[in-house]
């Protein structure tokens, strides 16, 4: 009888030797959104693991996380051993006041929208610390993606994409929701690109183990959005 394989811990591992020789993390929409990095100033936020404060270092910007002492932790060793120079500023991501700017670029990393109870005061905050023309990147889980729900063997709407559901179903928020608060920041939208996946993190869709990929696909998983302030 055939078994899956099971997945284990060194998988997951990353080598820092990797950022050490310049390697990147970006996939391929990521490293359109992110063209031309040479000389920049980038803000990270939040660390996450610190690949991608690594990566856009190796691509040429001096960059900088802005996260917690315990949110930062594992990006802290992680640049430690590789020896790639990135600077760490202690705040709360979604905070109305960013320190250290003006940056030309800054960069939302996976997971930091479905954490914040507001758009308006982070949007505002991105806003406050980016230059004249800078712009931001996101690369985050698509609020679609917590729609689905498999009943009785069916994948179906099961839950609302407008607002979050008693138990936590749901995102909380709509896309729509985070085009307006970054327009009125004074963030408008230039580019939107929707992905089945995400080529480094898990989404809500890959928990349906038991649906084909090209059906749970049909749904959008990820996404990678670009504002430039006006």
């Amino acid at each position: 009888m055939a078994t899956t394989l099971q997945p284990e811990p060194s998988w997951y591992e990353v080598d820092p030797e990797f950022y050490r020789q310049g390697g990147s993390c970006f996939s391929a929409g990521e490293a359109l959104a992110l063209a031309e990095m040479e000389g920049e100033r980038v803000l990270v936020c939040p660390g996450n693991g610190g690949e991608e404060a690594l990566s856009l270092a190796n691509l040429g910007a001096t960059v900088a996380i802005f996260d917690s002492t315990e949110g930062s932790k594992r990006a802290r060793a992680l640049v430690e051993k590789s020896g790639v120079p990135v600077t760490f500023i202690e705040g709360a991501p979604g905070s109305p006041k960013i320190p250290g700017g003006p940056y030309d670029t800054v960069y939302s990393a996976f997971g930091l929208l479905s954490a914040l109870e507001y758009f308006d005061d982070w949007a505002e905050g991105i806003a406050g610390a980016l230059k004249p023309g800078g712009r931001l990147v996101i690369h985050d889980v698509h609020p679609a993606a917590y729609v689905p729900g498999v009943h009785k063997g069916l994948f179906a709407v099961a839950h609302s994409y407008f607002e979050e559901e008693e138990g936590g179903h749901g995102a909380g928020w709509a896309m729509g929701d985070l085009i307006s608060s970054l327009g009125i920041a004074g963030l408008p939208t230039v580019h939107l690109e929707e992905t089945p996946d995400s080529e480094r993190y898990q989404t809500p869709l890959d928990r349906f183990h038991n649906v084909r990929w090209d059906v749970r696909w049909r749904l959008p998983g990820a996404f990678v959005l670009v504002a430039f302030k006006a």
